[in-house]
């Protein structure tokens, strides 16, 4: 329709009508009138979500194809949700989570990348072959203490919903293109997303989705603040506080005046800087010299050279602390995240495609179930409109929004009021309205993908602005790291170093073993350490000696092999009992 005819009729004629209308409903009374002007308004879309916009976000029919296909496996959705909602993993121990996930992607034929960048439990799926190359972010693991109050278990089983109804699309319309979807663990407590793209699995990527619980049902295209995580050390020497304080050397004096400095550099940093810390070592005894203190900090930025300024003058303080005090200073644990970086096209793309598909419905069911648990009201059909603005909190996805196009859809499934990681989140996540919305984050994914498959110059103008955006700024480099004590043991392998055994706990572990399958333990260093291929005696309480001697607390490497399936999973760590 060319645009004088839009501008007739969707304008000028509207207004003509409206007018008319006004001057007749003189003869009515005031009920009347009410709902004529309401009757003239829905008709003519002169408010969000009218006719005007209805017609400017109607889905293409491979769009529709793809939504259709999402609602027909809502029961998968519901299922995949209700799951990972009940396993009620936390960081890095998603063990159960990752065994249902990844056996529904291998079925559905998707080729699938197991414990990628060497973490047990994080998983990138792939169909498809060629450009552009989409792809899906989700998470998976709960908050300790309360459960899904995040709403992973929702983002998950509508990212996994899609991806089967996208695959089923593109082969059943001849769509071409690579569809890549990310299941990401301890999204809470580590930066995996940054590790993962830091070994250059979302390298290649066009653009990236996903969709997260919440109480809106909107698109952002603000950005968050880049952060250092840093650990500092002191060592010094330990002496009688009372009868030889002159024989010690205070490792708390050094984080006490580290700290002292630290507030003074506040006043010399950007406005927006946020900078916080907590002692975590802070000696046992009032009468003991410290021998050793430490401090972790959180160092936050809107932009990672930000964060870089704070932190080398932060570590020069640590320095100058550890000489006044003449103790010994080590900086430990070190792991930064990039700030996000906004894409107000692909933001407001997916608002166009989310209002056409619609937010979740919710049935008189859902009510009364929901009603059961306390929540006595609905989560919102409105759509809020992104703004852009700045959060002050940090998200590890950051880092791959210097990598690629980003945004992620914010599907309303909890309750107006609802505090995210609280209990009533997690109560909501796993209820009609959670598994509701999951449904609906399936339909979006499914529609805003394929509208990126096929629309060319929407993809390029995504494309075009992140370009400019990322024009003058530095070179990607991964800060992020995992420390050792964030790995959760293997469940079911223990490791005794006395009696020189590998114990396999057939209940305990997360693989179903079957006769053919096999378990290799190897030493950090890749030597193998012991190897059991099960017969008959699958599922049963093994053990299997060791070809070397380990010592107490050496942390070892486990892998399983499924036979029939032909996969090797890196399973995990143990240390030695």
């Amino acid at each position: 329709m060319l645009l004088t005819e839009r501008i007739m009729r969707n304008i000028l004629i509207p207004i003509y009508i409206f007018k008319k209308g006004v001057h007749l409903m003189s003869k009515f009374n005031k009920t009347v009138k009410i709902i004529i002007i309401a009757s003239l308004i829905a008709c003519f879309g002169l408010i969000p979500g009218g006719g005007i916009a209805a017609e400017d976000m109607a889905l293409t029919p491979a769009q529709e194809y793809a939504v259709k296909l999402a609602e027909q496996n809502k029961a998968l959705t519901v299922d995949i949700a209700s799951s990972i909602g009940s396993f009620n993993e936390v960081g890095l121990a998603e063990y159960k989570s990752y065994v249902k996930v990844t056996d529904i992607l291998m079925a559905a034929g998707f080729k699938v990348d197991q414990s990628v960048a060497d973490i047990p439990t994080a998983i990138v799926a792939t169909y498809g072959s060629g450009k552009p190359v989409v792809g899906i972010y989700e998470d998976y693991d709960a908050l300790p203490g309360v459960g899904h109050g995040c709403g992973h278990n929702l983002n998950t089983a509508a990212g996994i919903t899609a991806a089967i109804a996208l695959k089923d699309t593109m082969q059943a319309l001849g769509i071409k293109g690579t569809l890549k979807l990310y299941i990401t663990p301890a999204e809470e407590i580590w930066d995996v997303a940054p590790v993962v793209a830091g070994a250059g699995f979302y390298n290649g990527l066009d653009v990236l989705i996903g969709v997260h619980a919440g109480t809106d049902n909107v698109s952002e295209f603000g950005s968050t603040m880049a952060m250092d995580h840093v650990e500092y050390k002191f060592k010094g020497v330990a002496a009688h506080a009372a009868a030889a304080p002159e024989k010690g050397k205070s490792a708390l004096d050094a984080v006490e005046l580290m700290n002292i400095g630290v507030n003074f550099l506040r006043e010399h940093l950007i406005q927006e800087m946020r900078i916080h810390y907590v002692i975590t070592d802070g000696g046992a005894a009032p009468n003991v010299v410290p021998a050793t203190a430490a401090s972790r900090y959180f160092i936050r930025g809107p932009k990672y050279p930000n964060v870089l300024d704070a932190r080398q003058k932060i570590d020069n303080i640590a320095k100058g602390a550890a000489l006044m005090a003449g103790v010994e200073l080590e900086i430990g644990f070190s792991s930064g995240i990039y700030n996000k970086i906004g894409n107000k096209t692909l933001a407001l793309l997916a608002m166009d495609v989310y209002k056409a598909v619609g937010a979740p419905a919710f049935s008189d069911e859902d009510k009364a179930a929901s009603a059961k648990l306390g929540f006595t009201t609905v989560p919102t059909g409105a759509f809020k409109e992104p703004t852009g603005g700045q959060s002050f909190g940090s998200n590890p996805i950051g880092d791959v929004t210097w990598k690629t196009p980003t945004t992620t859809v914010t599907i309303a499934t909890w309750v107006p009021g609802t505090a995210g990681h609280s209990v009533e989140a997690a109560a909501q996540s796993l209820s009609a309205y959670g598994f509701s919305g999951a449904v609906a984050g399936s339909k979006v994914l499914a529609a805003l993908a394929i509208k990126l498959f096929t629309d060319s110059e929407a993809l390029a103008a995504v494309k075009a602005e992140f370009d400019e955006k990322m024009k003058d700024m530095p070179e990607y480099v991964g800060k992020a790291m995992i420390p050792e004590v964030a790995y959760a043991e293997a469940p079911g392998i223990v490791v005794d170093s006395v009696k020189g055994v590998v114990a396999v706990s057939g209940a305990k572990t997360a693989f179903d073993e079957k006769s053919g399958d096999k378990l290799v333990v190897s030493n950090m260093a890749g030597t193998k350490l012991a190897e059991l291929v099960w017969g008959a005696n699958a599922g049963q309480d093994l053990e299997v000696k060791l070809a070397a001697s380990v010592k107490v607390g050496e942390r070892v490497k486990v892998s399983y092999t499924n036979a029939a399936k032909g996969y090797t999973w890196f399973y995990g760590y143990v240390h030695a009992k």
